[in-house]
């Protein structure tokens, strides 16, 4: 599996986020105390921008309309059969690197 660098090390403060494109995705990653996780950008409602919401712990709010997902695996919370494509990240001395 090939990794793609999307940012720099510490370019993403803790408990921060960044969009990225790739692959004509529009995708965020997000510095969770644990690490980094990737998911699309756009909530599975009416398309809000993920990167935008509040993160708490693994869970972040959409600020258009406070759907709640879980960067780690991609759960709508309330709602188990929707889900958000999530990505593998992993974090190099060099940057940080998302599955492409």
């Amino acid at each position: 599996m090939a990794f793609v660098k999307v940012a720099e090390v510490g370019e993403i403060s803790p408990g921060g986020s960044k969009i990225f494109l790739h692959n004509r995705r529009e995708l965020a990653i997000f510095n969770c105390e644990d690490g980094f996780y990737c998911i699309d950008n756009s909530c599975p409602h009416q398309a809000g921008p993920l990167n935008e919401g509040i993160l708490q712990g693994e869970i972040v709010m959409c600020p258009w309309h406070a759907w709640q997902v879980n960067i780690r695996t991609g759960e709508v919370l309330y709602f188990p059969n929707m889900c958000v494509k999530t990505f593998q990240c992993k974090e190099e001395e060099d940057g940080i690197y998302v599955e492409g």
